[in-house]
């Protein structure tokens, strides 16, 4: 399921692919920023896909799973940021990395960091493996 959505996504990022092409006929364009941008939307929606993949483990409701991944999903990418901002230096170091916003925003910027490819894989590493873990533990009972 989780590369199935993914593939999707990465078909309607394809779908995109003329504007660029347009864009670049136009005029000069950062054509490395464009490609680690398109690369930082495909590791974000791997996340987002995994985590929506957990959700919907956890429960057979859509509008619940739909629920839960939103407020997962908008934890990662926007509070976090928001919290480096009142936390202490020690703490806000800490939330600062786990600032998925952060890590996107240095890829789209032309930036591919191995701790934020790093960063992408591991949350949707340990999103698959608690889907897998969820939905194991709904067969033993």
């Amino acid at each position: 399921k989780w590369l199935a959505a993914l593939g999707l996504v990465a078909i309607a990022l394809a779908f995109t692919l003329p504007y660029y092409v347009t864009i670049a006929q136009l005029g000069p364009i950062d054509h490395g920023a464009t490609v680690s941008g398109y690369l930082g939307l495909l590791f974000v929606s791997a996340v987002y896909v995994s985590i929506g993949l957990f959700a919907s483990s956890l429960t057979g409701n859509q509008i619940v799973a739909f629920l839960l991944s939103l407020l997962i999903a908008v934890f990662l990418h926007l509070l976090f940021g928001q919290m480096a901002a009142i936390l202490p230096d020690a703490l806000a170091n800490v939330a600062g990395f786990l600032d998925l916003q952060g890590h996107f925003q240095t890829m789209s910027r032309g930036v591919i960091d191995a701790a934020s490819v790093l960063y992408v894989i591991t949350l949707t590493a340990v999103g698959l493996l608690a889907a897998t873990i969820s939905l194991k533990s709904r067969s033993w009972s």
